[in-house]
């Protein structure tokens, strides 16, 4: 046997031949970075194969065991790692390579010795050799990246973020699938190649779109936000934001250019419906600022016509022209509260009235200078409705409106009105019993059917500008009125919209001109109207009372402190409802209350609707007027509050 020197190297006569090269394998074997086993195959009396048993095994082995080689030589595989399931997990192995007789590259889960190996094992007669290395570290890392990949393309999905990444050399573009579902595609559906996103964006925002990113391609620091219109594969155009990088080369040179896509059409389009609701909401304050003038003017001119009747004239004549100049400003005053409903809302404020002349006034009063013409079918026995005038006037406006802007080129606005009887079961879902039913019918241009379902959404508009809150108002207020709106419509054919609402029999307020009751009293009149400041006194002391004015809040308190100073009182206060500054009517009887706590306080508001007036006795007081106001009414309304 040839044996090393005492220093362990070889006599250099022994430096060749099977020796040497045996010294290197063993070398190799023992010092090599991966693991090497030999394994002997033990077989049963019928020749298959039950076990292998360990014959040499180089350190990496050892370790990832926990074993040195005297423990485990000679011993068995399942011997060695009792408990596991080494014999089924890799017998497969074992039997293809030695019926094959060719190597067998793996990769396995070994539970035993928590590794993931990556392994050759090669037969050597009815031995076998296993070498490679641990792989744990490796899958688990490929396993973080797979599961951090999901999360991205989970959050990114569930966020609407759609990715794309385009290689500035070869144009080509790589679109997420969220991306591509954002336009409405499929994965497969669009290529990767940068004219595919070209080709989609709307032609008005091409050009600016393509120099910003040229811009940002020239700059990679400058910041890329950009929004514009793509299309949608059913040929609609959605609002998409846009935020890129630009990666650079080594020397600086643009490569590619990474981004992500949003649709936001949602959000614009609420954002547009806010402007313009600011924009309604700026007219409606002019509005309101013009018809609380001209209401006023409107009552200097009622109130002496009423005034004018108390006065004895010898003309009959005389007396027909002030009723035909009454007549005309009380219609003028209809058209000014449809006005004062538009620019400040309502609050239900009912009465049992006839509809005949709402649906007559205002149509008319929408279609005035547009190219609709209004042809009315409504029948003479009409019934009765126990309804806010005001918002149900509001109704009918929005559905004429609507009908308008339906036929941008003119047309026939069909607006029937009619008696139903509904039984207990009816396609309406409402009780049965006697309803006015009412037609508003369009030849316009259609809605589509899918959109039938949302038209009385708030904020769902069928135009491209709008707020969208005409319909949903519109249903809010039938439906509190216990009725029904629905809607028919035949793209190419028309609109017509539906109302049901229920009828009353009781008989509406009685018109004509109601007696004027005379009295007696002290009382003070709050208004910052000149001209209804001195109407007021002039019908009030017509009517048998004393009367002073004042101007503001100031002048009404110092007022009325110097009547109770003289040990006198007044028996009542009209107090205006808006007033120049912070301070109104509510505000003036509050602080009227601090000087007497028994104070009559009257308001007076053209705002029939507002919710001061409509709950006057909630907020201190104890009676009302409407302006414009007649003499009938004023000396009914003070009957009542002074009790004569």
């Amino acid at each position: 046997m040839t044996t090393p020197t005492d220093d362990g190297s070889l006599d250099e006569t022994r430096r060749s031949g099977p020796l040497r090269q045996d010294l290197l394998y063993r070398s190799l074997f023992e010092h090599g970075l991966v693991e090497v086993h030999i394994w002997e195959v033990v077989r049963d009396g019928r020749g298959e194969i039950q076990s292998w048993k360990l014959m040499d095994a180089n350190g990496p082995a050892l370790t990832s065991w926990g074993y040195r080689l005297d423990e485990v030589a000679g011993k068995t595989a399942e011997e060695i790692f009792p408990g596991s399931d080494v014999i089924e997990r890799f017998r497969p192995v074992v039997e293809e390579i030695l019926a094959t007789g060719r190597p067998r590259e793996w990769e396995e889960e070994f539970p035993a010795t928590g590794q993931t190996l990556r392994m050759v094992s090669f037969p050597v007669g009815e031995y076998f050799v296993s070498t490679g290395f641990d792989v744990s570290l490796a899958r688990t890392r490929e396993h973080q990246l797979r599961d951090t990949l999901e999360s991205l393309n989970e959050a990114t999905k569930a966020g609407g973020v759609g990715l794309w990444d385009w290689d500035l050399l070869t144009d080509e573009v790589r679109y997420s699938d969220e991306w591509k579902a954002q336009l409405g595609y499929a994965p497969g559906e669009i290529e990767h190649v940068f004219e595919e996103w070209r080709s989609r964006v709307h032609p008005d925002d091409l050009a600016p779109t393509l120099e910003r990113i040229d811009a940002k391609i020239r700059n990679p620091e400058a910041p890329y936000r950009v929004v514009f219109r793509m299309q949608h594969k059913e040929g609609t155009y959605r609002w998409i934001l846009a935020q890129a990088s630009v990666v650079t080369d080594d020397s600086g040179n643009p490569v590619r250019m990474r981004g992500s896509h949003i649709d936001i059409t949602d959000r614009k389009r609420l954002e547009d419906r806010v402007a313009e609701s600011e924009r309604l909401e700026s007219i409606g304050t002019l509005a309101a600022g013009i018809a609380h003038d001209f209401n006023n003017l409107l009552a200097a001119i009622t109130g002496n016509l009423s005034l004018a009747h108390e006065i004895p004239a010898e003309d009959p004549e005389l007396r027909e022209v002030l009723r035909d100049v009454e007549d005309a400003a009380i219609r003028a005053q209809g058209l000014t509260h449809q006005l004062m409903t538009f620019a400040k809302g309502a609050t239900p404020n009912r009465q049992v009235s006839d509809l005949r002349d709402l649906l007559l006034d205002s149509a008319r009063f929408v279609t005035r200078g547009t190219r609709a013409e209004c042809r009315f079918d409504v029948a003479e026995n009409l019934h009765r409705v126990d309804g806010d005038l005001g918002q149900l006037s509001q109704v009918i406006n929005n559905l004429v409106i609507n009908a308008v802007q339906a036929m941008p080129s003119g047309g026939t606005i069909r607006i029937t009105a009619g008696n139903v009887t509904l039984s207990h079961q009816n396609e309406f879902e409402l009780q049965g019993g006697e309803y006015v039913r009412i037609a508003v019918a369009d030849e316009g241009i259609g809605i589509p059917e899918e959109m039938l379902a949302k038209i009385f959404d708030p904020f769902f508009s069928t135009k491209e500008t709008g707020t969208g809150l005409g319909l949903s108002t519109s249903f809010s207020i039938v439906a509190a009125h216990n009725g029904r709106i629905r809607v028919h419509s035949r793209q190419g054919i028309g609109t017509t919209f539906e109302i049901l609402l229920p009828g009353v029999k009781a008989l509406p307020a009685k018109a004509g001109h109601p007696e004027v009751l005379r009295g007696a009293g002290r009382l003070l009149v709050l208004d910052d109207d000149e001209a209804l400041r001195v109407l007021l006194q002039r019908m009030l002391q017509r009517l048998g009372y004393a009367c002073d004015v004042a101007r503001d809040v100031e002048e009404a308190v110092r007022m009325y402190r110097q009547e109770q100073d003289r040990g006198q009182r007044y028996d009542a206060v009209i107090l205006d409802l808006t007033l120049p500054g912070r301070e109104g009517g509510p505000e003036a009887l509050r602080r009227l209350l601090a000087v007497d706590p028994n104070v009559a306080g009257i308001i007076a508001s053209g705002y029939t609707e507002n919710a001061i007036l409509a709950e006057y006795r909630t907020h201190g007081f104890r009676g009302r007027l409407r302006k414009p106001m007649d003499m009938a009414s004023l000396s009914a309304e003070l009957h009542r509050v002074l009790g004569t």
